[in-house]
C-alpha cells in the first residue's frame, strides 16, 4: 500500500480557489510523513458559506504564498505516486484547475478514491461520505481540515487492504473491480469499471469526462468551474449531517448558485422534504432572482415569499431564506442561522 492522500479545501466556490492542501504519504500501508499548506487564493476572496465549512478566514493565509509558488514544494511531495482523495473527482477538479489558473505545466497523475474503494468494499453502510465511513471504522479526526481529512482518507484504504487481505493499492483496486483515473494537460479521465470500462463512483456520481469542464462566467447557475464540485461536496455533506431533517423546504424564483434539481436533490439527502409551493406546513424558504413587479423595501419579491410572509404574520415558524443562507445550513448542520433575508427576520 504505497500512495498520497490529499485534500484540498477551497475560499469560493470556484475550483481554483485553494486556501488548503495537505498530503499524506503511505509506505506498506504505515503514514510515514504529512504535510500540511496553506494558500492564499487569487483573487484574494473567501466565501461565507465556504468559511462555515472549514473554518479558514482570509486572515488565516493573507501572508501565505500562492497555489503557484508552492507548487513545486506540493509536487515534490507527491512524487510520482498514486493519488487517494475521497470524493477524488472534487480534489483532482481543483488541482487541475489551480494548475491552469497559475499558468502551470499538468503532469501525468493517476489517482483512486476512497469513497468509491468504501462504496465496494462495505457494501452494506448507508452512507459512504468521509465521516461517517470513517466514523464506522473508528478513525477520529477533525472534519473539514486538510491534514485531518488526509489522514482519515489514507486509514481508510489501508483499512479496505486489511478487510480484503491485499499488499498492493493495485491488487485492492483489482479484487474490487475499479480502474484507477488518470489526468493531464490532455484533462481527466475518472475512475471506471474494469470489467465494463464505465465510470463507476456510485450510482448519484456525475459522469467522468475526458476534457477538461468549459470555462463559464463564475456565479451563474450553469458555471461548472464554480457549481459542479460544491453541488456534490453538499450532496456528501448534506447526507450525514441531515440539516434539513424533519422540515419541509420549497423554493421560489430561478436559483443562481444551483440548478433547481441538484438544490431538490441536497435538500432531500439533507432529510428534507421539498414542496413545490409555501403552505401552511413549510419550514423554508429558498428564494433566487424572482421577476416581478412586487416589491417590499424596495427589493423585489416573489408570489411566494409573499406568502410566506403573510403565514409569518399569522404565526406560522417559516424561514425565508437566499442561497448564501442554504449553502451555510447545509455546511453548518444546524437549522439555527440568522437569515439575511430582508424579509425573514425570526
Amino acid at each position: 500500500m504505497d500512495f498520497t492522500a490529499i485534500d484540498f479545501e477551497t475560499a469560493t466556490h470556484a475550483r481554483d480557489s485553494a486556501c488548503q492542501l495537505a498530503a499524506v504519504r503511505v509506505r506498506r500501508g504505515e503514514i510515514v510523513h504529512r504535510k500540511c499548506w496553506l494558500i492564499r487564493p487569487r483573487p484574494f476572496h473567501f466565501s461565507r458559506s465556504n468559511i462555515a465549512i472549514h473554518g479558514i478566514h482570509p486572515a488565516d493565509v493573507a501572508n501565505e504564498l500562492e497555489f503557484g509558488d508552492q507548487w513545486p514544494e506540493m509536487a515534490a511531495t507527491i512524487g510520482e505516486d498514486t493519488i487517494l482523495a475521497h470524493n477524488a473527482s472534487f480534489d483532482m477538479g481543483v488541482l487541475l484547475a489551480c494548475l491552469n489558473s497559475h499558468d502551470l505545466p499538468t503532469p501525468e497523475l493517476k489517482y483512486s478514491c476512497t469513497r468509491a474503494i468504501g462504496r465496494r468494499v462495505w457494501p452494506q453502510l448507508p452512507r459512504f461520505g468521509l465521516k461517517p465511513l470513517a466514523s464506522w471504522l473508528g478513525i477520529e479526526f477533525r472534519h473539514h481540515d486538510a491534514l485531518e481529512d488526509s489522514i482519515a482518507c489514507a486509514k481508510i484504504a489501508i483499512a479496505a487492504a486489511a478487510k480484503l487481505q491485499v499488499d498492493g493499492l493495485e491488487e485492492l483496486e483489482s479484487a474490487i473491480g475499479l480502474k484507477r483515473g488518470r489526468a493531464g494537460a490532455w484533462g481527466k479521465r475518472g475512475l471506471t469499471d474494469r470489467r465494463s470500462g464505465r465510470p463507476r463512483i456510485g450510482p448519484t456520481a456525475r459522469a467522468a469526462t475526458t476534457e477538461r469542464s468549459p470555462k463559464t462566467t463564475p456565479g451563474t447557475s450553469n458555471s461548472p468551474e464554480r457549481m459542479d464540485p460544491d453541488v456534490q461536496r453538499l450532496m456528501i455533506r448534506a447526507e450525514f449531517i441531515q440539516p434539513l431533517a424533519g422540515r419541509r423546504i420549497a423554493f421560489a424564483g430561478r436559483l443562481q448558485r444551483f440548478k433547481r434539481n441538484d438544490a431538490v436533490a441536497i435538500a432531500e439527502r439533507g432529510g428534507g422534504t421539498c414542496q413545490s409551493r409555501v403552505c401552511g406546513t413549510t419550514d423554508f424558504l429558498v428564494v433566487g432572482k424572482v421577476h416581478s413587479r412586487k416589491s417590499a423595501g424596495g427589493r423585489v419579491v416573489s408570489n411566494q415569499e409573499t406568502k410566506a410572509q403573510q403565514l409569518r404574520a399569522d404565526g406560522q415558524e417559516i424561514r425565508v431564506l437566499t442561497e448564501d443562507d442554504f449553502i451555510l445550513l447545509l455546511g453548518t448542520g444546524t437549522a439555527d442561522i440568522e437569515p439575511t433575508s430582508h424579509s425573514a427576520r425570526p
